[in-house]
């Protein structure tokens, strides 16, 4: 368990990146229970429904969207790099 826990505490990147997913995923559900509950009410419920989707549907987009800036970060990171261009000492020769 010790060395588990120095694992997350050495990569706070990737911590960070699970707990988030995991938040999202727990809303997701949360919203998913509640939002079915909220069904059988009938037309008074039909204003928390609706905001019931709009949060999962938002709760998908931030999930999908941290999905993707953590693939641009890592492929990003991965790329092989072109070596730094070497200045020309001598400047070319004038003619005329």
């Amino acid at each position: 368990m010790k060395r588990a826990l120095l694992y997350l505490w050495r990569h706070p990147r990737r911590t960070g990146f699970t707990i988030f997913n995991l938040v999202v995923v727990a809303l997701l559900l949360v919203w998913g229970v509640s939002t079915n509950s909220m069904a059988s009410e009938g037309l008074g419920g039909l204003p928390y429904l609706v905001l019931g989707y709009a949060g999962m549907g938002l709760a998908l987009v931030v999930l999908v969207a941290g999905w993707i800036a953590w693939a641009v970060m890592v492929t990003s990171r991965h790329m092989p790099h072109a070596p730094p261009a070497t200045p020309n000492p001598t400047p070319p020769a004038v003619e005329g």
